[in-house]
């Protein structure tokens, strides 16, 4: 039977002993790089924390993912869109964090807050009288300068009239 070059037999898990094989260990300062990473990951909420805007760009994203950056050394923000297909171009985009401080709202205080008055009825009711008297002297008023005028133009379409 030919050996064929290209079998791989079973290898176990990193660091483990099998049938007296003795496995090589991991690169381990890329492994330890790499939980940091995804730890320095989960730490900053989802965010990716990068040195520059050209790490962000050159970050790897999967199609149809995004993924939102922290810079350390400036105050922005970048979040990089891939598209679902591998043709599309990843859409980046570039925001600067700016500190807002909060305004304080003035808040009403018991001697601030608008005085409520209430009227009795017995008031209300002198009032109504009141406006209702007001109300007949003006319409009164109304009638007496409505009947002069009423004579002012019977005498002058006399006078047009004589003249005429």
């Amino acid at each position: 039977m030919a050996y064929n070059s290209f079998y791989q037999p079973y290898q176990p898990v990193y660091g483990q002993q099998f049938q007296g094989y003795n496995v090589p260990p991991i690169n381990q300062q890329a492994f330890q790089q790499a939980q940091s990473a995804q730890q320095q990951t989960i730490q900053n909420g989802g965010f990716v924390s990068v040195r520059s805007e050209i790490e962000a760009r050159n970050y790897p994203v999967a199609p149809g993912n995004s993924v939102t950056f922290i810079d350390e050394n400036a105050p922005y923000c970048y979040t990089k869109t891939m598209g679902f297909s591998q043709l599309d171009r990843p859409r980046f985009e570039k925001f600067r964090l700016v500190k807002e401080e909060e305004a304080v709202q003035p808040t009403q205080t018991s001697a601030d807050a608008p005085k409520v008055d209430y009227a009795l009825k017995s008031e209300l009711q002198s009032l109504k009288d009141e406006f209702s008297a007001e109300i007949l002297n003006l319409k009164t008023i109304f009638e007496k300068f409505s009947q002069k005028n009423e004579n002012k133009t019977k005498n002058l379409k006399k006078e047009v009239e004589t003249n005429a």
